[in-house]
Order: structure tokens, then C-alpha cells, then sequence
């Protein structure tokens, strides 16, 4: 996930100090209580103050250089000063900084739209004449940007949508901090944790009555979900879940669709998903609704193929058993992969530890793209276990920029996989660049029994993935922050990330990744990659069933003219969809991050760039996933351009055709 909650300008921070030195701190990651408050608050008001003096320039000496471009790094600096308060929020250790970083996430994003309705900052840029391509690129682009926030509109009415979507930032912030925030646990005996596997319920909390302690998050959900013979046990593990925050954001949830619903209309749109895909690459509703409809019925019969086969081993380990429930469908999937394709993802985990993974996936990244990782010794950060690693050019070993790694699960900390963009591209003076730096911010499984920290091989895709956007992010060449690095259209962002998918199932990749824990050596045999490759297709009418599940919630979220009960959608999609009911009493879409993160009305756009994922694949595919020239234009065309070329231009210089969806559907073998 490409940082599903990057409410604004998670932007730009520069250099604090030179690389490779002892100590180098790239963002700000220690605060006393009160600082990040002043911070935050000193930032938006010098920022107020230097846009107030920009819109009252006179008329005579207005150019493109002191208004679009002065207005462009006004607000890329305001970025560089909240980057590092903001992202605590998702972070910290410390409960009152990642509380006072919340409230400056919602004051920021509340800030970002007063900027973006201010007529006399878009009368000011409005019709400045443009010197170069880029600088038309930019114009357009902010033009558009001031439009979309309401600047077309009456007065009156311009004041309503500025309050509307100033309510809305505050929606969202508060959602994803109770998120963030979530301590829900499940105490199990050691009776109803049979089937989970010894090493990791040793690694578990115990209580005073004698019972284990399970945190609701990844990836101990996963581990009990996958393994737990017992199935109240797994019941009680799924409705902990997806109640996850439930009284809470189900309420702001559902206030926030009726606002954007709003806002739509004051826009002069039908519905929020019409106004928010107008300048996407789908750009309108019938188009995103035509492709999922398609998808839905290729995959209806796969999907149903699938069910059938799990309730037939349900079946084989209870003949009384006459239906499947939703907490037997991972349980049951895990099972049946491990008997069906002999593939023990136990086993397999004794082939990742996860430094050896980290180490062999940059050397893949390091050959594919023409850059060198080194970690940044002694590097000052917000957690222990966070690592800070420089990108160099591998040819002339300059500078590219930083990423941080955040892998392991603690209280308050963001509770999934993103890539979180922390210092956007940009040209600073001539000849100049800023050094780009993301953050890799995970949850896998920690060291168990004595053994290093060893990872599912779900677990080394989702690195692949995210890693996709830290590349995408930190190789821009995009000269603006605002249209660099992963700054692209909604329904391409994923894109490039999820293609990347694809290396984890070559042989010549794994051989790379693996070695046994207790020597390096040893890598994945051979019976056992052929086996992960074989069962790739496994239970994929179901996993892409799911995805069309949630696109099409967030689509009847997003149309309804009326108000809408999501747990009760939820319930009933569920059910249409997947084809068994979900489980009762539960609040699912409290936990759906995406639609109060920057995805609502948007969620399709993870199977929109899958197809265009796959497509990109397939010059990989046909010249070599380690090929260097075809990692050098996908680097150059796709990597580097930002949002100043178009996605569909963008695919279509890198494949040298015009981009389609024949891989995307060969893949699930579907017509």
C-alpha cells in the first residue's frame, strides 16, 4: 500500500547532515512533550504568513516564477517542516507524541484545504504564462487542483465546501488514530490454541490465569486464523477483528460518506465517486463500474469452484458439516494448500530469515535498477529495530536518496504494510535535487523459539510490494514535490508496486532471497520452490472475489443518495459476493483504513493497476526479471517521471504499445 493515510503533504524534509555520517538524522524522530505541538503550530502560521504576503504581490510585477513556482515551494517547504510530525502519529513509541501528531495530522490536513480554497492564491496564479513543458505540466495541475477544492464556485458556496472538507479531514484523522491506536487483545487457553504452532504461542503474552495473549493486528491474527484447529477459537480471533475500533469509526465512517456526498453535489458532481475519478485514468464512474461488473462475472464461476473445494475438505475432517463460515476460509485455504501442494510455509519460513530477505531483495532492486544500498551506521531513529539505508547510483555512485526499515509490531504503531513517502523529489537550485527518502513501515512476524525473525513467503511478496513503491518514490526525477515520485493517479500508483509481485515466484529470484536460518548456505530446495510456484493460483477466485468485494462497498458507499448503514452493506455484499455471510455482529468497515486514507472512491484502483501490473510484467517475462536494460527503462519511464507524464503514456513507452488487459486475465484464467 502505497501510504494509504497520507493525508497531506507528507512531503519534503531536507538533509540534516551529510550522509554516511556517524549519527545522520533525515527527519526529526525525538520530541519532548509540547514540541511536536509547537512545531505544528509554528509551521502553519509562518506558512500562513508567507502565502498572505504572496497574494497580496501587485498585479505588475506577477510572473510565473514568484507565483506558481514561489507557491509550489512554499507549500513543499511547509511539507518539509510536517513530514516528521505527522508521520509519529503512525510511529511513535511514545503514546503523547503519536497523540499530539494526530492532532497535527488533522490541523495540517484542515490547513491544506484552507490553501486550496483561498481565491486570491488561485486568481494570483490563474493565467500566468508558462516558459517551459514543465512548468505547463505544473500549471495545469495546480490549476486543476484549486478548481477541484471549489475556486469556480459562488463565494457562498465556495465556503461551504471549504467547511465540508474541512470537517471531512477531521473525520479521517480521527479514524485512522483510533486505528493507530487499537489495543484489542483475545486471551486463549493452551486447549483452544491447538494446530498454532508451539514456537510462536511462546512468544506470546502470558496472563495471570494461566492463558495466552493475543494482540488483534498482523501478524498474529494471521498465524491464528491459518493454524487454529479450533473453530470458536478462530471465531473469536475474526470477530475481535473486524470490531476492531467498531463503536468509534463506524460512526465517523458513516458521517464521512454523507459529507463527501455533500460535497459532491456542491461541486456540481452526482456522487463522490464521479468528482473523485474525473482526473484519474478511469475518468468516470461507468468506466470503473464497467470493469469491475466485467471482472465480477469472469470470476463468479472461479470463485464458486473454489468455495466447493473447501467445503469438500471441511467436509472430509467432519462429515456433519453441511456449510462453510467465514472463519473457516483461511483456516481452511491454509490447510489445504499445505495437504494439497505438500507446501508447509513453516517449513518454508526456515529459508527467510529476514535479514538474509532484506539483503538478497537489494541485490535484485541493486542489479534491476543500477543502484547501490549501503545501511547508514548508527542512524538516529524513532524505534529500535529501525534501520536507515542509502541509494546510490551504481555508474557514477551519486547520491539518490534514503529509505528507513520498520518491520516489527508495537503498541501504536501503524498495524499494516505501507511506504510512506517522507522527502518527495524535487530541484532545489541548479544542478541541485533533494534526496528523496521513504519509510518501509511493516508488521511481520517476530523471532520465535530462540530463532531469528523468519518470514512467510506472503510475507517476502508484501516486502517485494512495498519496496516497489519505496523505488518508485526515492528514484523520481520529477522537478516538483508535488507531482513527484508516487504522486500519480490514484488507479496507477499501485502499478508498479504489484508487479514486483511477480519476482518472488522465480526460481532464480528465491534461490537469491533464501538460505536456512542456520546456514545461509542452504537455499530453498528446489521441491520446495516448484511447490510455491504450483500453488500460486491456489484460492485466487476467492482472493480476487475479496478485492471486488471492497471496491464495490467503497463504489455503493460512495453513489448512495441515501444514508448508508455500512456494517449493514457490508453484511449484505458479503454474502452476494463471496457467497457465505460474514460473521455476525461485526463492524468490518470501522478497520477499513483505505476508505478514510486517501482511497475512498478509489479502492478499484488496486485491480485497475493490477492489469496494467501484469502487462508491465510481461517484457520482464520475455527479456529477463534480472535484465538491466529493461530494468533501465522501467527505472526511466516509469520510476523517474512522477505525475509529469500520464499513466497511460507512461505504459506505453515502456512497453512500446499501447497497454491491454490480455496478461492481467491469462493470469486467472479467465475469458
Amino acid at each position: 500500500m502505497q501510504n494509504g493515510f497520507k493525508r497531506v503533504l507528507l512531503m519534503l524534509v531536507l538533509l540534516l547532515s551529510t550522509g554516511g555520517a556517524m549519527g545522520l538524522e533525515i527527519i526529526k524522530s525525538e520530541y519532548q512533550t509540547g514540541e511536536l505541538t509547537r512545531l505544528c503550530d509554528e509551521a502553519i502560521r509562518n506558512t500562513t504568513q508567507q502565502l498572505d504576503e504572496l497574494a497580496h504581490l501587485p498585479m505588475e510585477k506577477r510572473n510565473i516564477q514568484n507565483t506558481l513556482l514561489a507557491f509550489e515551494k512554499i507549500t513543499a517547504d511547509f511539507g518539509e517542516k510536517v513530514t516528521p510530525l505527522t508521520f509519529q502519529a503512525y510511529v511513535s513509541t511514545h503514546e503523547k507524541v503519536s497523540q499530539e501528531a494526530s492532532a497535527c495530522e488533522e490541523k495540517v490536513s484542515q490547513f491544506s484545504v484552507s490553501i486550496f480554497t483561498r481565491k486570491d492564491l488561485y486568481l494570483l496564479i490563474l493565467g500566468q504564462k508558462t516558459e517551459n513543458p514543465e512548468q505547463a505540466r505544473l500549471y495545469a495541475e495546480t490549476i486543476e487542483g484549486f478548481e477541484d477544492s471549489g475556486l469556480k464556485l459562488s463565494d457562498p458556496e465556495l465556503e461551504k465546501v471549504k467547511k465540508l472538507k474541512q470537517t471531512l479531514a477531521s473525520l479521517e484523522a480521527q479514524f485512522s488514530t483510533h486505528l493507530n491506536q487499537d489495543k484489542s487483545f483475545v486471551d486463549f487457553s493452551s486447549t483452544e490454541l491447538t494446530g498454532v504452532p508451539s514456537d510462536f504461542i511462546k512468544s506470546l503474552e502470558k496472563t495471570s490465569d494461566g492463558n495466552y495473549r493475543v494482540i488483534v493486528k498482523e501478524p498474529q491474527y494471521v498465524r491464528i486464523m491459518e493454524n487454529a484447529t479450533n473453530s470458536e477459537t478462530r471465531r473469536k480471533m475474526l470477530a475481535a477483528y473486524e470490531n476492531r475500533a467498531a463503536k468509534e469509526n463506524t460512526k465517523l465512517l458513516e458521517e464521512a460518506i454523507q459529507v463527501r456526498a455533500e460535497i459532491a453535489q456542491h461541486m456540481g458532481y452526482r456522487t463522490w465517486v464521479d468528482y473523485r475519478v474525473h482526473r484519474r485514468m478511469a475518468k468516470d464512474s461507468r468506466s470503473v463500474v464497467a470493469f469491475l461488473q466485467d471482472l465480477k462475472d469472469k470470476l463468479s464461476k472461479r470463485n464458486q469452484e473454489d468455495l466447493k473445494e473447501l467445503l469438500k475438505f471441511k467436509q472430509e475432517q467432519d462429515s456433519s458439516s453441511k456449510d462453510l463460515k467465514a472463519w473457516d476460509l483461511r483456516y481452511l485455504a491454509y490447510q489445504l494448500k499445505k495437504r494439497d501442494y505438500q507446501l508447509d510455509e513453516e517449513k518454508v519460513r526456515e529459508y527467510f530469515p529476514a535479514e538474509g530477505v532484506i539483503q538478497g531483495l537489494l541485490q535484485v532492486y541493486s542489479q534491476l535498477l543500477g543502484v547501490d544500498f549501503a545501511e547508514v551506521p548508527n542512524a538516529k531513529v524513532w524505534a529500535e529495530g529501525v534501520k536507515l539505508f542509502e541509494i546510490k547510483n551504481h555508474r557514477d555512485k551519486k547520491r539518490v536518496g534514503y529509505f528507513y526499515t520498520d518491520f516489527y509490531p508495537r503498541s501504536g504503531k501503524y498495524g499494516h504494510a505501507a511506504a510512506f513517502s517522507l522527502v518527495s523529489g524535487r530541484r532545489l537550485d541548479v544542478g541541485q535535487y533533494s534526496h528523496p527518502t521513504s519509510a518501509i513501515v511493516a508488521n511481520f512476524t517476530p523471532a520465535e523459539g530462540g530463532r531469528p525473525v523468519l518470514l512467510s513467503h506472503d510475507e517476502v511478496e508484501t516486502l517485494f510490494h512495498e519496496f516497489g513503491h519505496i523505488m518508485h518514490q526515492t528514484l523520481t526525477k520529477a522537478p516538483y514535490a508535488s507531482l513527484s515520485g508516487s504522486s500519480v493517479d490514484q488507479d496507477f500508483v499501485e502499478a508498479p508496486s504489484q508487479m514486483l509481485e511477480n519476482w518472488v515466484y522465480s526460481p532464480e529470484i528465491l534461490k537469491i532471497l533464501s538460505g536456512h536460518y542456520q546456514d545461509q548456505k542452504k537455499k530453498l530446495p528446489d521441491e520446495l520452490i516448484q511447490k510455491i510456484i504450483k500453488a500460486r493460483d491456489f484460492n485466487q477466485g476467492y482472493f480476487y472475489t475479496r478485492q471486488l468485494l471492497f471496491g464495490f462497498f467503497d463504489l455503493f458507499c460512495h453513489t448512495s443518495d441515501k444514508k448508508v448503514d455500512t456494517s449493514e452493506l457490508y453484511q449484505k455484499l458479503h454474502l452476494e459476493f463471496v457467497g457465505i455471510p460474514a460473521i455476525e455482529n461485526s463492524h468490518s468497515p470501522a478497520s477499513f483504513g483505505h476508505l478514510m486514507g486517501g482511497y475512498d472512491a478509489g479502492y478499484y484502483g488496486y485491480l485497475w493497476s493490477k492489469v496494467y501490473a501484469e502487462d508491465l510484467f510481461t517484457r520482464f517475462e520475455k527479456e529477463g526479471l534480472l535484465n538491466s536494460k529493461v530494468g533501465h527503462d522501467y527505472r526511466k519511464w516509469i520510476l523517474e517521471s512522477g505525475k509529469m507524464v500520464d499513466g497511460f503514456e507512461l505504459l506505453e513507452r515502456f512497453l512500446g504499445r499501447k497497454p491491454n488487459s490480455d496478461a492481467f486475465y491469462r493470469k486467472l484464467h479467465v475469458q
